[in-house]
C-alpha cells in the first residue's frame, strides 16, 4: 500500500491544512537563540529550495510510515542524527533544526536526546545548555579529528576524561527544561574506571554493557543531569566520558546531535564504539553534514574518491544498527582556504549527489542556494558568515535551518499528497538569486 492510499484514509488534506498552520505558528513557540537571529528580513535562496533525490525517496517509506504512526496514533519513536564537525559542535545548527523538526506536527516533540558536554573537554560548548564542574582544571580533552589525540571514542568522536575521583558535574538547559526520566552517561568500560553517582535520588541505577552506558531511572522528572564520581578500590585511576543522553519517554522525534571540531569523515571511522553506543538511538534517518574539513586543501588535494568510500563505511555501520536507515546530505557552504577561494564546494555537492544516487538518499544543496562559488565573500559582508570564510555567524547557521526546514516541510506536505516520485527537481530559473 503505498502512502496516497494511506493519507486518502486519514485525511490528507486535513493534515495539510493542519500542518500549514503550525508552520505559521513557529514564532509562537518558546525559540532557540539560533531561530531568533534569523537576518530580517530574510535573504531568498539563490535556486529552488528543494531536497534532492537523484534516484527518488522510496527509501523512505519506513520513516514516513513512522511519522504516521507517531502523528495519527501516538506511538512510535524517531531518531534523527545530524553527524558534522564545528558547525555541529557549535550548536547552532542543529537547536535550530531542532526546534524546527519538533515543531512540524502535535505529537513529534520529543527531548534532547544525545549530547555531548564540551566545557569538560576545554572547547566551546552550545549556548543551549550550561556545563559546570567543580574541578574544570582536572579534565583533558581528547578528539577524534586531532591526530595528536588519543581515543578509544565512542559515537560522539570526543572524550573527556579525568584522574580525579572527587570530580562533581551539572548539566541543566538553558532554554526549554530537559524534563528526563531516563538518564544515559556513556563512559569507557574499563575496571580501572572510577564509579558513576546519580544525584537527585534516582529509583534505580544499572550499567549498561552492550551500550557502555552507566543509567538511571527517576519516576520524577528531571531538569538537571547531576552526578558525581567514586573510587571504590585503589586500582581505580581514572574517567573517560564520552557523552550524554536524556529521555523522557519512547514516543516523539528525538534529534541527536554528534560533531566535534575539526572533523571529516575519516575522523568518525576512528571511533571504535560508534556502532555499539549508536544502538542507544537506531537512526531512521542519519544527516550527514561532513565535508568541509575533508576539502579543506589546497586546488586539486581533495580525494573524492577516498572521500565518497568513508561515507560508504559510515552509511554501513549506521545500517547495521538499523538495515532502514536514511541519509540525508547537507553540501558545504562555499568556503575560503587560506585566504582565497576554495574549489572543492562544487566536488564535495558532486560526490554527495553520487551517494545519494547509490543509496536512495537527499541532498540539500546549501552550496547552490547560497550563491555557488565565492559567494561567501558576500556573506561576510551581509553578516551571515564568519570573517575566516569557513564558519557561519549565527544569522548565517539561523539560514541554514531555516532553508533546510522549509526544504523538508515541502517534501513532507508533497509526500503525503503524492506516490513517490523519481525525478530530481529542477533548479529555479527565477531571477531572484543572491547574488555576490
Amino acid at each position: 500500500m503505498n502512502r496516497l492510499i494511506i493519507m486518502s484514509c486519514k485525511g490528507g488534506v486535513r493534515w495539510k491544512s493542519m500542518l500549514w498552520g503550525l508552520l505559521v505558528s513557529w514564532t509562537m513557540q518558546a525559540q532557540p537563540i539560533s531561530v531568533r537571529t534569523l537576518p530580517s528580513p530574510s535573504p531568498i535562496p539563490a535556486g529552488e529550495n528543494v531536497l534532492l533525490f537523484p534516484s527518488g525517496d522510496s527509501a523512505f517509506q519506513p520513516f514516513f510510515h513512522k511519522m504516521d504512526a507517531l502523528i495519527f496514533e501516538g506511538k512510535q519513536e524517531i531518531n534523527l542524527v545530524h553527524v558534522g564537525g564545528s558547525h555541529v559542535q557549535a550548536g547552532l545548527l542543529t537547536d535550530a533544526i531542532r526546534y524546527h523538526m519538533q515543531s512540524l506536527a502535535p505529537g513529534l516533540a520529543g527531548e534532547r536526546g544525545f549530547f555531548f558536554p564540551f566545557t569538560l573537554a576545554r572547547t566551546n560548548n552550545p549556548p543551549s545548555y550550561k556545563v559546570w564542574t567543580n574541578q574544570l582544571d582536572s579534565w583533558t580533552g581528547q578528539r577524534c579529528s586531532v591526530p595528536s589525540h588519543e581515543g578509544p571514542w565512542g559515537v560522539s568522536g570526543i572524550r573527556a576524561w579525568t584522574r580525579d575521583s572527587t570530580v562533581q558535574v551539572k548539566i541543566h538547559s538553558t532554554e526549554e527544561p530537559f524534563r528526563f526520566h531516563h538518564l544515559r552517561v556513556f563512559a569507557a568500560p574499563s575496571d580501572s574506571s572510577f564509579g558513576v553517582v546519580f544525584d537527585g535520588g534516582p529509583d534505580s541505577v544499572w550499567y549498561n554493557t552492550s551500550l557502555q552506558a552507566c543509567e538511571a531511572f527517576y519516576s520524577q522528572a528531571q531538569d538537571t543531569v547531576a552526578f558525581h564520581l567514586y573510587r571504590s578500590h585503589p586500582d581505580q585511576s581514572y574517567f573517560s566520558l564520552e557523552g550524554i543522553q536524556v529521555m523522557n519517554d519512547g514516543i516523539g522525534l528525538r534529534y541527536h546531535a554528534l560533531g566535534t571540531n575539526g572533523a571529516a569523515t575519516h575522523s568518525f571511522l576512528k571511533c571504535e564504539r560508534f556502532i555499539d553506543q549508536l544502538a542507544a538511538f537506531p537512526p531512521d534517518v542519519m544527516i550527514f553534514g561532513l565535508g568541509i574539513n575533508d576539502a579543506y586543501k589546497s586546488a586539486g588535494r581533495f580525494d573524492s574518491t577516498e572521500y565518497e568510500a568513508n561515507y560508504d563505511s559510515l552509511m554501513a555501520w549506521s545500517r547495521q544498527v538499523n538495515p532502514a536507515c536514511t541519509f540525508i546530505f547537507l553540501t558545504n557552504n562555499d568556503s575560503h582556504y587560506k585566504g582565497g577561494y576554495n574549489p572543492h564546494g562544487e566536488v564535495v555537492y558532486r560526490c554527495m549527489m553520487r551517494l545519494a544516487q547509490r543509496n536512495g538518499a537527499g541532498v540539500h544543496d546549501f552550496y547552490h542556494l547560497m550563491g555557488g562559488a565565492r559567494s561567501m565573500s558576500y556573506w561576510i559582508r551581509q553578516g551571515w558568515a564568519a570573517r575566516d570564510g569557513i564558519h557561519m555567524t549565527r544569522a548565517g547557521y539561523a539560514l541554514q535551518a531555516d532553508w533546510l526546514a522549509k526544504a523538508m516541510t515541502r517534501w513532507f506536505l508533497e509526500e503525503y499528497q503524492a506516490p513517490f516520485r523519481s525525478t530530481v527537481p529542477q533548479p529555479s530559473t527565477v531571477d531572484t538569486r543572491i547574488q555576490p
